[in-house]
């Protein structure tokens, strides 16, 4: 019985995306492709811009990859399902990796500077983009939310909504640490203190703390908060299950508007709950519809 009303409502979401015309193609697109926002070789995104609207949503990807890889090419689909097919501007950004002197403000910063070029660029062919939806897996879920829900107040373009894919919410979670005896807990340690900026070990994770919960998404909920999708899998062995509950039980507690879409059977490639893979997909396109216009 309860299936069969999630399979309801997926379709109620489906004809609801249909109604209002997101397959429909629209007249023209720009699109700018390696645009450079800052002076490293890293700092550069991809935009497609429709041309149809004076005023219009942007769709804002970050790429995954542990903050140490990837790259704004994974989403060239995405960019044309959302400009061409559903008709918003859609970017995908590159940003700095994390190092010994590159931490995640600084990685926040990087994107802070990319919305702020891909406004002007915009302006500059005739179209304000006056809100944005920001969306990623892993990494990019977690920059995602860091900048939407810490960074809303100097944004030039105003976050509206976040769609998260196993982002981590908590990077002061102790279920991040684990060591089995292969030195996973020390490989932990030393990625979460280049993204924290204080440098520990396994041994003395619990020094860093407060510097971890500093770059957390978590840290930043309030009731201003914008709506947010939470995608994650129940066994996933990489960003702890915890991080998406505890994101819901405060968004519950401040009372902002959420969907927490747990997968099963799924881990860290959320590939094992076809239902929760549909789902995701239909909320997707139902938080671009809903925040962006």
């Amino acid at each position: 019985m309860l299936n069969k009303l999630i399979s309801l409502f997926i379709s109620f979401i489906i004809s609801f995306c249909n109604f209002f015309g997101i397959d429909a193609p629209v007249a023209k697109v720009l699109e700018f492709r390696d645009i450079a926002y800052g002076e490293h070789e890293r700092n550069t995104y991809n935009l497609y811009l429709p041309t149809g609207k004076e005023t219009n949503g942007l769709v804002l990807l970050i790429h995954g990859g542990a903050w140490l890889g990837g790259d704004k090419g994974e989403f060239d689909s995405r960019l044309n399902e959302v400009s061409k097919e559903m008709g918003f501007a859609c970017a995908a950004v590159n940003y700095r990796f994390i190092n010994d002197s590159i931490d995640l403000i600084d990685i926040t910063d990087d994107i802070q500077l990319a919305v702020l070029h891909i406004k002007a660029l915009a302006l500059e062919n005739g179209v304000n983009l006056d809100k944005m939806l920001l969306s990623g897996g892993s990494a990019g879920g977690h920059l995602s939310m860091l900048y939407a829900y810490s960074r809303d107040e100097v944004s030039a373009i105003k976050p509206a909504a976040v769609v998260s894919y196993c982002g981590p919410t908590d990077l002061s979670d102790d279920a991040y640490y684990f060591d089995n005896g292969l030195g996973d807990g020390e490989y932990v340690a030393q990625v979460l203190s280049w993204a924290s900026g204080y440098k520990h070990t396994f041994a003395t994770r619990s020094e860093a703390k407060d510097a971890l919960w500093n770059v957390s998404p978590l840290k930043y909920v309030d009731k201003n908060t914008v709506p947010t999708v939470i995608n994650h899998g129940m066994v996933d062995d990489i960003v702890p299950f915890s991080n998406a509950k505890a994101l819901d039980e405060k968004m519950t507690e401040y009372g902002i508007g959420h969907i927490f879409n747990a997968y099963p059977n799924s881990g860290h490639g959320l590939n094992n709950d076809r239902f929760n893979e549909t789902l995701a997909e239909s909320l997707f396109k139902m938080y671009i519809i809903n925040y962006l216009t």
